[in-house]
């Protein structure tokens, strides 16, 4: 009785190992007749740098992704650490290259080697959801530690305490230093990045705290909150232009006002002439732009009086431009405040109980006026205007014989002038107040144009 069950199973083994063989020569049937239809080319369903490589050759292949792996390596990376940004390129700094030749072979043997099973299961991978041929890009390891060490040199810093000087506060400072595995990490995944967006690298750090923090004065004088802040835009700037203004933004930062003490701006940033370390750029010179020594500075008056405007401070002086054009549109029409040494001073008064400080720092591409004290019963305040009227340019038309017949050449470009009333809404308390600021005349600037 024993017998008959025990050759019923062994014949059920034969039919399901007769089975396998069965399966497993079609498939390597299938396997070798793709293999000679694809002869001396990539297999369907493989690809490398997000491109197709199916039925090319290796030297087609080679010759498609060359140039991609050269972008790769060639195109700069942006470093970015606070406000600093250095530019890179991998193949010259670092000594990158992509090891073509490998990538190209692993694309080529992909599903073509190893037994009959791993080719099989290869196979159904790439059949399933294709291969992506994984890549890394390499360094030249003495290039790349030199310019490690030039990085840190670059940004480590010691952490620095905060303190008063005179009526200011020197801002206390992180202690920082380069994150040197997490560095590798981050230029390695931009190297194998496409997408150009990557391109842009935060450096990595490790932070020191200091000892006495900005928080810890602040605290001990009782500023305790935001009083008011305004940014505006760097964007498109002149460079000699962010120079002043980083330069004025750091001579009125850390600037403390006491009760009832009125703030001059220039009294602490003067002439802002070449002798006070201003380059030339675009300023306002009689109704018309030109280059002059400073040229930048009213954007970080203007930005000031902005911040001051929101903390309800009130204004003792401050003068708006002759023209409103490309130069000062970085803030509302009515709202800037024009500089002019021993002329036109921006003023404002503390007229809290408590000492106020103005921190102005520029963050990349913005520049950011912020106001700071004791922030008890803190109004909420808007800035208005109304009542604008635009006044049109003239076009003048002058003579140059050195121009063609019916020739027009444009010498200067025509802006529009304005008139403008700007207004200080206060709420507080379930009360509003409304503060007219200023009614600004802006001048229009004539278009000339020449003509045979």
């Amino acid at each position: 009785m024993k017998y008959y069950p025990k050759k019923k199973k062994n014949g059920e083994v034969r039919k399901i190992l007769l089975s396998l063989i069965i399966i497993i020569v079609a498939v390597s049937l299938v396997d070798a007749v793709d293999l000679y239809k694809n002869r001396n080319k990539i297999l369907p369903g493989i690809s490398a740098f997000s491109v197709e490589l199916e039925r090319l050759k290796k030297e087609e292949a080679r010759e498609i992704l060359q140039p991609i792996a050269s972008k790769m390596i060639d195109s700069p990376r942006i470093l970015v650490f606070e406000d600093q940004e250095i530019k890179i390129t991998p193949h010259t700094e670092l000594g990158a290259f992509i090891d073509l030749n490998r990538v190209v072979d692993e694309a080529y043997s992909f599903a073509r080697t190893g037994n009959i099973f791993k080719r099989i299961k290869n196979r159904i991978v790439v059949w399933r959801k294709g291969y992506e041929v994984p890549f890394q890009a390499e360094f030249d390891p003495q290039k790349f530690e030199d310019f490690q060490n030039k990085i840190s040199s670059l940004i480590n810093r010691m952490p620095c305490d905060a303190y008063i000087e005179g009526n200011r506060i020197i801002e206390s400072r992180i202690g920082v230093k380069l994150d040197l595995e997490k560095f590798k990490e981050e230029i390695n995944e931009s190297l194998k990045s496409l997408d150009e967006e990557k391109y842009i690298v935060n450096l990595p750090v490790i932070t020191i705290d200091p000892k006495i923090t900005t928080q810890n004065i602040l605290k001990e004088l009782a500023i305790n909150g935001e009083l008011g802040t305004y940014p505006t835009s760097l964007e498109n700037k002149e460079e000699n232009t962010i120079y002043n203004i980083k330069l004025a933004s750091e001579v009125i930062n850390g600037i403390l006002v006491k009760p009832e003490e009125i703030f001059s701006f220039n009294k602490y940033v003067g002439p802002a002439e070449k002798a006070d370390g201003y380059k030339e750029s675009t300023i306002i010179a009689n109704g018309v732009f030109a280059n002059g020594y400073g040229g930048g500075i009213c954007q970080v008056s203007s930005t000031l009086y902005n911040a001051a405007l929101l903390a309800n401070l009130p204004i003792i002086e401050r003068y708006n431009h002759s023209v409103y054009g490309e130069a000062t549109k970085y803030v509302p029409l009515g709202q800037d405040a024009a500089i002019f040494y021993e002329f036109k001073d921006l003023r404002f008064k503390n007229n809290s109980d408590h000492m106020i400080v103005i921190f102005s720092k520029v963050f990349r591409d913005t520049l950011q006026v912020s106001i700071f004290g004791g922030n008890k019963g803190k109004a909420e305040v808007e800035i208005i205007s109304k009542d604008k009227k635009v006044i049109d340019y003239q076009i003048i038309r002058e003579k140059d014989s050195k121009l063609e017949a019916g020739q027009e050449k444009v010498v200067q470009g025509g802006v529009p002038g304005y008139q403008i009333k700007t207004y200080r809404i206060v709420r507080k308390d379930g009360e509003e107040k409304i503060e007219f600021l200023a009614e600004d005349t802006y001048n229009s600037v004539p278009m000339i144009i020449r003509e045979k």
